[in-house]
């Protein structure tokens, strides 16, 4: 979506909590690319908006990284890797399926699980206008496997030469674009992720161990590390100019949480393919999911089906989701653009990395711990999400528009309902049950 691309350094062994994409060895020839769709989450109201994305990329690498303008400066955290299957498991959440039969072989029922388991001024006011060979940093912290940088700069010439200094990689041929944000006094997120070693190279922030001796030519294959940013901004927009460095037609699933339904500005509006309400967004994230029933009679196996509602729990296939929604919408009402539930989180984050504390054990204790500090801080926002609206944008988003232009949204609702026959394969997948009736 947005970033435009940074070559990613050296290798690394695989992160087991999936923060370090994975990495072998490359036979052939191979450049950075897009890889998969690139979905974006944007929830905006009342001067406030959030932006998250989660980039695939594919290819041999020396260091991936990314460049982000912004309007105002930004608040930023790490977003859980189930972010966006579980917003499609609040968009169409899965159903039960119980195959109720007669005669039971085997002496007990059995079950068969599956599914998704588990504010700063503007830059305006921040900094004065820059003389042409200035950059100033604005902000710099470690966020998982990233370091990231807010930058505002006099010129593209000055933050092609920041980036170059600081070990960013600044992508030749895109000056125009960088200096319509420069002129407009917007600022820039700099991100980058070193993944491998060499000579005089240590770990960096999200880097457990390096390995030197992997071959050059050896390439990743999947995604990384999601980033979420809420930042100030008057009217919702989704700053993806410099996306077209990444390649031409790549798909882009847009998820859009606003007051009202709405499409992109300038790009068809059949590309608009599912809108929810808030309300039945609130009815999804909130109620146990449906249960349908074949084969046999159901009231045959009533007792039984008590013992299934563990698995009806709906945070199973969207509760990120609904922690992400609730979150938003806390900042909204709280006028707060990083929640303290969120530095928090952040902080754990880092002091794991910087004691090289990672893997399944260390985030089931912070995923515990957080869920839990989460819902005593959001408890309650969730209500305000009645009275927004989500839309899905999803297809290949015209480049001379990306090329031209910030993506903006104007009012649109499907003429024909929600698109309800749109179908993600990234959705959860409920549970098959099968219970018998002579058990």
């Amino acid at each position: 979506m947005i970033p435009a691309l940074l070559l990613l350094a050296g290798l690394a062994d695989a992160d087991p909590c999936g923060m370090v994409p994975p990495i072998g060895v490359s036979t052939g020839p191979g450049v950075l690319q897009r890889d998969g769709a690139q979905r974006t989450y944007v929830m905006h109201s009342n001067g406030v908006e959030t932006l998250a994305l989660r980039p695939g990329f594919s290819g041999n690498v020396d260091e991936f990284g990314m460049l982000i303008p912004f309007p105002s400066v930004p608040e930023i955290r790490k977003i859980d890797d189930a972010t966006f299957a579980h917003i499609e498991g609040a968009i169409e959440p899965p159903r039960m399926t119980v195959n109720v039969r007669d005669y039971m072989p085997v002496p007990r029922m059995s079950m068969m699980k599956s599914g998704a388991g588990g504010a700063p001024p503007s830059v305006a006011q921040t900094e004065s206008a820059l003389a042409y060979n200035e950059v100033a940093v604005l902000k710099e912290e470690a966020v998982g496997m990233y370091q990231v940088a807010v930058l505002q700069a006099g010129s593209p010439k000055a933050l092609s030469r920041w980036m170059e200094e600081n070990s960013y990689q600044y992508p030749q041929g895109m000056d125009a674009v960088v200096a319509d944000y420069v002129n407009e006094s917007w600022c820039f997120v700099a991100v980058k992720a070193k993944v491998g070693g060499g000579p005089g190279v240590a770990p960096g922030p999200g880097l457990r161990s390096v390995n030197p001796d992997r071959p050059s030519g050896s390439s990743f294959d999947g995604f990384v590390q999601g980033m979420g940013f809420r930042f100030e901004t008057k009217e919702p927009v989704v700053p993806m100019r410099l996306s077209v460095f990444n390649g031409e037609g790549p798909r882009n699933v847009v998820y859009m949480l606003t007051d009202g339904p709405v499409k992109i500005s300038d790009v068809p509006s059949d590309l608009v393919k599912r809108q929810v309400s808030g309300e039945q967004l609130h009815k999804n994230l909130t109620q146990p999911i449906e249960q349908v029933f074949t084969g046999g009679d159901p009231k045959g196996v009533q007792d039984q089906l008590p013992a299934l509602e563990p698995q009806r729990d709906p945070a199973l296939y969207n509760g990120v989701a609904r922690d992400l929604f609730a979150s938003d919408l806390l900042a909204l009402r709280t006028g707060q653009l990083s929640l303290a539930v969120e530095e928090e989180e952040k902080e754990l984050l880092n002091i794991s990395e910087s004691l090289n504390l990672r893997g399944p054990e260390i985030d089931g204790l912070h995923s515990g711990f957080m869920k839990i500090q989460r819902g005593i801080a959001v408890d309650g926002a969730l209500d305000d999400l009645k009275e927004m609206h989500l839309s899905v944008i999803d297809g290949v988003l015209p480049s001379q528009v990306l090329a031209s232009q910030n993506l903006l949204f104007e009012s649109f609702s499907l003429p024909n309902g929600s698109g309800k026959d749109r179908r993600d394969p990234i959705a959860p997948v409920g549970p098959h049950v099968t219970l018998w009736t002579n058990r």
